[in-house]
């Protein structure tokens, strides 16, 4: 793994660190108030061609790999995670059709770049830390070629609204993880709302248990490869959760600079320095790992990045809820208040974490 970003990756990084500080930042309070991204938001957002990528055939500007569009997550979830993410889940039925969807399934994938109401979704997680090798979702081709889909995903985003909706699952017989187009008026799709949230308002996430019997046209043929394109989607909750504790950690140092007890800046103070430094190395340590396995997914070494993605997912989680702890508890009580941004970053971090998260691969150890 080359450690060294290229021009490409400097140039992804700076534009949008930009977006994520002037344009995300300024709406993150008033997007999780009205559980929903406003439309010049979705428009920026899109126009970057990274969070929703599509083919230069279907009108885009060709698809990054994963480690751009990771760098380029990570920074915009330095402004805010939760448009970051709404606009990620949002656009990545773009990216898994556009990789193995057939010609009629992306006929109007283009309506989702011009607009900017209209949302897409991939009903992807199930809890409890499942990995795609643990889903319970079935689908199912029965004797006259129509197919079944089984199962309950939770966090999924624009749940009431979202057209393209992909639900992932893993094939009856085989095992094979498949994909599947099912619209939500479809009989057997049952959408339960959650209501206002710990966090990730934004993309207005939902439980929907399916139920549903669709034709053949409906199944989206990814082969092995569909697996690439889960890992890569999964990874980007890693690199959210990056950005997100950095900012949090930059924001809470500044702060300690500033902030004068005793007669000097607690910044001074071994117990308000240490656990700042030690969350610094730590998100250094989970960035390299997310690198990694998003090194791995370009490269179609399923084998290996599996399991590489779900380590980034999980200490990348442990790691920003420790880091937004720490800055909540740098402020004191000013770190529970809005006027500051990190009780935000916190209940962000959070949310993001009871996601996709499993504790038995967790890298905490207890002691005995």
């Amino acid at each position: 793994m080359d450690l060294q970003p290229t021009e490409e990756h400097l140039a992804v990084a700076e534009l949008t660190r930009a977006i994520g500080l002037d344009v995300l930042a300024p709406a993150a309070r008033k997007a999780e108030e009205e559980r929903a991204v406003p439309d010049d938001v979705w428009r920026t957002l899109v126009d970057t061609g990274l969070t929703m990528p599509l083919s230069e055939e279907l009108g885009g500007g060709g698809i990054p790999d994963t480690v751009t569009q990771m760098i380029a997550v990570e920074n915009l979830a330095y402004g805010d995670p939760g448009l970051t993410m709404a606009a990620l889940w949002g656009g990545a039925p773009a990216l898994l059709l556009s990789r193995h969807g057939s010609p009629e399934q992306t006929a109007n994938l283009g309506r989702l770049t011009r607009d900017p109401q209209a949302r897409g979704a991939v009903a992807l997680y199930e809890g409890f830390g499942r990995g795609p090798e643990d889903f319970t979702t079935s689908i199912a081709t029965a004797a006259d070629k129509t197919v079944r889909v089984t199962g309950r995903k939770v966090a999924v985003p624009f749940a009431g609204t979202a057209d393209p909706l992909v639900v992932v699952g893993r094939d009856a017989q085989t095992g094979a993880l498949r994909a599947v187009l099912v619209p939500l008026t479809a009989h057997g799709v049952t959408v339960q709302a959650t209501g206002p949230g710990l966090a990730l308002d934004a993309a207005a996430l939902a439980t929907v248990s399916f139920d549903v019997i669709l034709p053949a046209t409906a199944v989206i043929d990814g082969g092995e490869a569909l697996a690439t394109t889960v890992h890569r989607l999964r990874l980007a909750l890693a690199a959210a959760q990056v950005g997100t504790a950095t900012r949090a950690v930059e924001y809470a140092s500044a702060y300690a600079t500033e902030r004068v007890a005793f007669g000097k800046p607690i910044a001074g103070f071994q117990g308000v320095a240490f656990p700042l430094a030690e969350a610094l190395m730590r998100i250094y340590e989970v960035r390299a790992e997310v690198f990694e396995a998003a090194v791995l997914v370009d490269a179609e070494r399923y084998t290996e990045a599996a399991p590489a993605v779900t380590r980034a997912v999980n200490y990348a989680s442990e790691v920003a809820a420790e880091a937004t702890r720490t800055a909540v508890q740098t402020l004191g009580g000013h770190g529970f208040i809005d006027e500051h941004p990190v009780e935000q970053w916190y209940r962000s971090a959070a949310a993001l974490s009871a996601i996709d998260f499993d504790p038995l691969r967790s890298s905490f150890t207890p002691a005995l």
